[in-house]
């Protein structure tokens, strides 16, 4: 018998093994309630249905190699793969050698760096370089530390949070504010403040009000909604003015939202059965090299994952790892190959020189559904996929912690009927991925990048702003709130 855990696994101990069978949640919620989750579920999946890859031609974030601008050459590969490992970082280098590592730097990103004509290639890219430069020129050394922020600055452009220089991400600061102390309520497309049906909401901030008024699960565990923005701002406190019809104006204000994640964790994997639910805790996407137990042990449940009415997914504590298992878990539950809903640019490897390493290269990207364009480049845009579960549930966990392969992850789920996110928007870490980490040749900072855009359509994925969840948790005691939540409309 497993140890029973003090959060979401003993709330769902609770409710599911209260000697009851568990089925799907129509058949314990009372009427109001499964009429409205019914209709929940209806929107969620119809808005679902239309989610797909953008059209967008990726030619655009082609880069033309064939124009004068240097590129990696035998050389600077050497270089690159010579220092591939981990190792020191200088207190100081010479000017001379910074400016060498930088042009060394750019032309890397120019040559193999998947976003380099997404953040506007030689435009951006070159005016960066020679800002650096000039900045390293005034002085015979320069501390590496103050070398390191001179090319964030100068790359702040870039907003890609896999992209890392010494240990810091280009990481855009963006919170999600909330208030919690009015609820809001809608019929059909109008709303209103909870308690006042007869004035309805007329806009807030001058915008449609379900562009900040979003379903959320209030402190008694009940649906309703309540006022949620993504903003980059470092106050702590923001005010939106809400317009009523008969002129009234109020003033709310959103402070940064709490939310559920834990700091450490007490298993990597944990499989749980309640009859016909399971809870999966999945707090990476396990790596053949890293947790290659938890990789095969999670593979191996999908079998009986396929049994069950309910799952829940809590990916609440994952931040990545390795995407391909996304894959491999939908095929086995699904029975498809799957199609997410971005479309895929990568570069082909510069560095490799062997032939017969890029022939193995070109079948293994052939395999993974791209295409070859021209010589540096594989493309994929994918099809439409939306799959039938019949009078299955699965309920998606997510935090601000849910990045990189576990927002894969709960894109991917996003392609099967009945599948409902509940918590905060994901951390936005999927535009790129971490192809490589290596020492950077001269002064040793951590290198970080990918060589692959992945394209969204904005509204639906911003890289920092992540994906949003169809209900919103955050406060305090969510984990009571979730318990309230199941009870009233999944098991009665």
């Amino acid at each position: 018998m497993f140890k029973v855990k003090k959060n979401l696994i003993t709330m769902l101990t609770a409710l599911f093994l209260a000697g009851q069978t568990v089925t799907s949640f129509s058949a314990y919620a009372d009427v109001q309630e499964k009429q409205e989750i019914h209709k929940v579920m209806q929107e969620i999946n119809e808005k679902n249905k239309r989610l797909d890859a953008p059209d967008t031609p990726l030619e655009q974030f082609q880069y033309n190699f064939r124009n004068n601008k240097r590129k990696l050459d035998k050389k600077d590969n050497s270089i690159m793969w010579k220092d591939y490992n981990r190792k020191n970082v200088k207190d100081s280098i010479s000017a001379n050698i910074a400016k060498k590592e930088t042009k060394w730097l750019f032309r890397l990103l120019r040559s193999q760096y998947g976003l380099y004509k997404y953040y506007g290639g030689d435009t951006k890219f070159v005016k960066a370089k020679k800002a650096v430069l000039k900045k390293i020129n005034k002085k015979d050394t320069i501390k590496v530390e103050r070398y390191q922020k001179l090319l964030h600055r100068h790359l702040g452009f870039i907003t890609d949070n896999h992209l890392a220089i010494g240990e810091e991400l280009f990481k855009t600061d963006v919170r999600l504010f909330s208030n919690e102390s009015v609820n809001y309520m809608k019929n059909g497309e109008h709303f209103y403040r909870e308690g006042n049906t007869q004035d309805e909401i007329i806009s807030i901030n001058g915008k449609e009000p379900s562009a900040y008024l979003k379903r959320a699960i209030d402190k008694n565990g009940k649906l309703t909604y309540l006022p949620y923005a993504m903003l980059e701002q470092k106050e702590n406190i923001c005010s939106y003015s809400v317009k009523y019809q008969s002129g009234k104006t109020e003033i709310i204000a959103l402070k940064p939202a709490k939310y559920s994640y834990k700091k450490t964790v007490e298993r990597m994997y944990g499989y749980d059965k309640y009859n016909s639910l399971a809870y999966i805790e999945m707090n990476q996407a396990y790596m053949n090299w890293e947790t290659p137990k938890e990789r095969k042990r999670f593979l191996n449940d999908v079998k009986n994952m396929k049994k069950k009415k309910q799952l829940v997914f809590d990916l609440r504590n994952n931040t990545g790892g390795d995407g391909s298992l996304i894959d491999k878990w939908f095929k086995k539950y699904t029975g498809k190959s799957l199609l997410p809903n971005y479309s895929t640019l990568r570069i082909r490897p510069v560095s490799i020189s062997s032939k017969k390493e890029l022939i193995e290269m070109d079948e293994f990207a052939v395999s993974d559904g791209l295409k070859r364009s021209g010589k540096h480049y594989y493309f994929k845009k994918p099809k439409h996929q939306y799959l039938k579960n019949g009078d299955k549930q699965i309920f998606v966990l997510t935090s601000r912690m849910t990045s990189s392969a576990a927002e894969a992850m709960t894109d991917a789920l996003k392609n099967i009927e009945n599948v409902v996110t509940i918590g905060t928007n994901t951390g936005g870490v999927l535009v790129n991925m971490a192809n490589y980490s290596m020492a950077m040749p001269y002064s040793g900072l951590l290198l970080q990048f990918g060589s692959c855009l992945q394209y969204f359509d904005l509204s639906y994925f911003k890289e920092s702003y992540g994906i949003e969840p169809d209900i919103y948790l955050t406060g305090n005691n969510l984990n009571k709130r979730l318990e309230q939540f199941f009870k009233i409309y999944i098991t009665g």
